[in-house]
């Protein structure tokens, strides 16, 4: 039965079939082969991994990236972080990656951080006699810092999955979030010195002031999402809805860049985005039954655990699967898959569920950057109009400090375990 589903699931992904049409035969074949188990039981669990509160969170996260997109607060957090960084050299590259982080803070998507993002700071830096290639780049990588940094649609699907507090995902990742960001721009800086990338724009406390007031709004907003997480006043699912309100009320009443009118478009782009995900996440379920009823995952825990008897090997061994399935399936793809299969394995090991998740999460996050699947990667070169190939030798400093922030927040728990631990 394992041999036909992870055989079925590969073949199909060989020859072209989507992800979740891969997933979903390959469940059935398995059980028709299997013979014992009725196909109703497929139906049964992809309504059951639908019917989840948690889960409700990652729509409402769409539908907010949806809103920010539409509208000019993107552009509000760019020219707040400009006036912070702009100053030093290769400073709206510095700027690219504050924004980033923002935005990360807001989105919980890499996607919408690059689409929201690049589509302002690519040509901006362009104009301003930094390289297309080197601009492309910068967007890219630092739209991962949006799946790490909370809240993280990525963090709520492996607390789904693994039973993990999103509460504590979501604190876990700050430290790392903020660590990515400032090697990005130690990298950018570098760059920017060695080609001479940019024009110094003098500091000035004025437009500091006033790109700060025209920005607060904007940044009230992951005050409120993590705010009354860590507080204990609202769960992640609550904040995203609250999130969704307040977001409708910048655009349509404060900012007034959008009627009522807008809003179907908008909850059709989020659906659209969102009802693949739920379809993958549905038989994704009954692919981790099959897997349990099985007994794979306490196989697989006994083979790391006998020839793996080091959790550090254990946690290498995590970084470079995800680094071989990130090429050839998306993060949040690769990231239901796996979490059912590893997460037991973890457990065994005695790793922490938090640590665990954010090595899982940030490992397989490099995917956004490596062919042939690259998310980021793709939608910065069509922004930038460059094929990807030239995007490759100037991206590789860049995914050399993304690799050694995962290695640090692998061997280093504290950088994930103790803003979770200060808060209980």
């Amino acid at each position: 039965m394992i041999w036909v589903l992870f055989g079925s699931f590969l073949l199909l992904l060989l020859i072209g079939v989507p992800v979740v049409l891969s997933l979903g035969l390959g469940c059935v074949l398995a059980i028709i082969v299997e013979g014992n188990t009725t196909l109703m039981l497929v139906a049964q669990r992809v309504a059951n991994a639908m019917d989840s509160f948690p889960l409700l969170a990652v729509p409402l996260f769409i539908v907010l990236g949806e809103i920010i997109n539409k509208g000019t607060i993107g552009q509000r957090i760019v020219d707040f972080s400009e006036s912070i960084v702009g100053s030093v050299k290769g400073g709206m590259a510095h700027a690219n990656v504050l924004s980033s982080m923002f935005f990360g803070g807001i989105s919980g998507s890499a996607t919408a951080d690059t689409a929201a993002i690049g589509s302002i700071m690519i040509p901006a830096m362009v104009r301003a006699k930094y390289g297309v290639e080197f601009s492309a780049v910068v967007t890219c990588t630092s739209s991962i810092i949006g799946v790490i940094i909370p809240p993280s649609v990525n963090m709520i699907l492996y607390g789904w999955i693994s039973g993990t507090s999103i509460s504590a995902l979501f604190a876990g990742g700050l430290i790392p979030g903020v660590m990515v960001g400032l090697g990005l721009m130690v990298v950018s800086y570098i760059v920017s010195v060695k080609k001479d990338y940019g024009v110094k724009v003098p500091f000035s406390l004025q437009r500091l002031r006033v790109s700060f007031v025209r920005a607060v709004p904007v940044l009230v907003l992951p005050i409120i999402i993590l705010g009354g997480i860590f507080l204990g006043i609202f769960t992640a699912t609550e904040s995203a809805a609250i999130a969704v309100v307040y977001g409708l009320l910048l655009m349509i009443l404060f900012y007034r860049e959008a009627k009522l009118r807008d809003l179907p478009r908008i909850f059709h782009s989020a659906i659209i985005t969102f009802g693949s995900v739920l379809l993958i996440i549905a038989f994704a379920s009954t692919f981790g039954w099959i897997l349990t009823s099985q007994q794979v995952p306490q196989q697989i825990s006994q083979f790391f655990i006998t020839n793996l008897p080091s959790k550090n090997l254990f946690l290498l061994s995590t970084i470079l699967i995800s680094l071989i399935v990130g090429t050839f399936l998306t993060p949040a793809s690769a990231l239901i898959i796996l979490t059912p299969i590893l997460f037991p394995v973890s457990v065994g090991y005695g790793i922490p569920a938090v640590h665990y998740g954010l090595v899982l999460i940030s490992s397989l996050s490099l995917g956004h950057v490596t062919p042939p699947v690259g998310l980021t990667l793709f939608l910065g070169a069509s922004i930038a109009k460059v094929p990807i190939t030239q995007l490759l030798k100037p991206l590789l400093p860049f995914f050399a400090v993304l690799l050694v922030a995962v290695v640090l927040i692998a061997f280093v728990p504290n950088l994930t375990l103790l803003i979770p631990s200060l808060f209980g």
